[in-house]
């Protein structure tokens, strides 16, 4: 399936969206999004959006918690700061506030949750 984005752009400077397109203050609307997307924050880096379709993390997947089990879903990574979300039906919807010091707050309409997953494990 597929996720609609919106960007709320209150930073100082501009993003690139995938590394080709430049855009700067104001919002932006991103229709039908599937598969990994990612967004660069000038001076902070990558937020990288995964679709990861119909799997599922099992950690944070919970039958008390409706959501979470959802048909779709995707996780955003940002920072060493991680979000996953799921969604039903044709588009999830996802918006994206950047403030004027590149922090990001973000808000799922159907469900998501802040997460913790490791960059890199040892074994």
């Amino acid at each position: 399936m597929a996720y609609n984005l919106t960007v709320v752009n209150n930073y100082t400077v501009f993003f690139f969206d995938n590394g080709n397109r430049i855009f700067d203050k104001g919002t932006h609307q991103f229709d039908d999004l599937s598969g990994n997307h990612t967004l660069q924050l000038f001076g902070m880096g990558d937020l990288i959006i995964h679709d990861i379709a119909d799997k599922k993390l099992d950690q944070y997947t919970n039958p008390k918690i409706p959501w979470t089990n959802y048909t779709w879903g995707g996780v955003i990574r940002y920072r060493g700061h991680d979000a996953y979300f799921r969604y039903e039906g044709a588009n999830g919807n996802i918006k994206m506030t950047i403030d004027f010091l590149g922090s990001v707050d973000v808000h799922f309409e159907q469900g998501g949750m802040a997460i913790f997953l490791d960059d890199m494990t040892v074994s």
